[in-house]
């Protein structure tokens, strides 16, 4: 009577376990909105089902994703919960995933990041630097003000990249602007160039990273509107005024030589 009992006890506990192994689970992975910002908080919740379609609770893993799957986050979040995740100011743009597991079940929800096309500004004495702080590669026109002269370049800056330009003008103070889509975004009043020992009237900035010394910003005359308006100038100023060394030593040489033979003729 005994051996019945414990087995219909047994049976009894297998079949409840079968029950609950066969229970078919459900899952649902919905965000507050299908597009954000840059920098803004990916909010969403994960519901899970069971086998009568009713919520349940439940500890969730889940994995988001980037398209390209080089950026990927882990968390285990509560179903039914709304979650609130920051991935940063610096997420690539474009489609992301939630995949949320539970058991051996699985389930993808999709959303997009906004494309942030940023660059940070910064002016130390004579030297403007340009850096892509947001989250897609720069290529925006940039139009570097100095004074009364400007001048537009399209530098190419990836996530991170920056240049720096050194700002040339003769000796004087200067209002700095930077003009991007016609909307200023960085001045700076009273700035003062010393022209680093140039003369004339040239007037830019010259790339401070590369060797060519590629200038950005042209104004040396109303004629000269080129890129290479500057670096010819400055070029053609510093033969003259070798030149003009050169012959200048050499009169004096042929003065001390023409003396020297004077008292050798005595």
């Amino acid at each position: 009577m005994i051996i019945k009992k414990n087995l219909m006890f047994l049976f009894c506990i297998i079949f409840l376990l079968s029950l609950v192994l066969a229970q078919d689970y459900k899952m649902d992975v919905s965000t507050t909105k299908e597009t954000f910002g840059a920098g803004e908080n990916i909010t969403f919740i994960i519901t899970l089902y069971d086998s009568q379609n009713n919520p349940i609770d439940g500890a969730v893993l889940i994995i988001i994703e980037d398209a390209n799957k080089k950026t990927k986050i882990e968390r285990n979040v509560r179903s039914k919960e709304l979650t609130s995740i920051d991935l940063g100011e610096k997420i690539s743009s474009g489609q992301w995933s939630i995949t949320a597991k539970y058991a051996d079940i699985e389930a993808i929800g999709l959303f997009f990041i906004k494309t942030n096309e940023q660059i940070e500004v910064e002016l130390i004495e004579d030297v403007l630097t340009l850096k892509n702080i947001g989250n897609t590669r720069y290529t925006k026109n940039i139009e570097i003000v100095i004074g009364e002269t400007s001048g537009i370049k399209e530098p190419i800056l990836d996530v991170g990249e920056k240049v720096s330009y050194r700002l040339i003008a003769p000796e004087g103070v200067y209002d700095i602007k930077i003009v991007v889509d016609g909307g200023i975004i960085f001045s700076k009043r009273g700035v003062s160039l010393t022209g680093r020992g140039l003369t004339g009237d040239v007037i830019g900035a010259l790339d401070e990273e590369t060797s060519k010394r590629s200038p950005l910003t042209g104004g040396i005359s109303p004629d000269e509107e080129a890129d290479d308006a500057i670096l010819s100038y400055l070029r053609s100023s510093k033969f003259v005024y070798i030149f003009m060394v050169v012959i200048f030593g050499a009169m004096i040489l042929l003065t001390i030589e023409r003396t020297y033979r004077k008292r050798l003729e005595k």
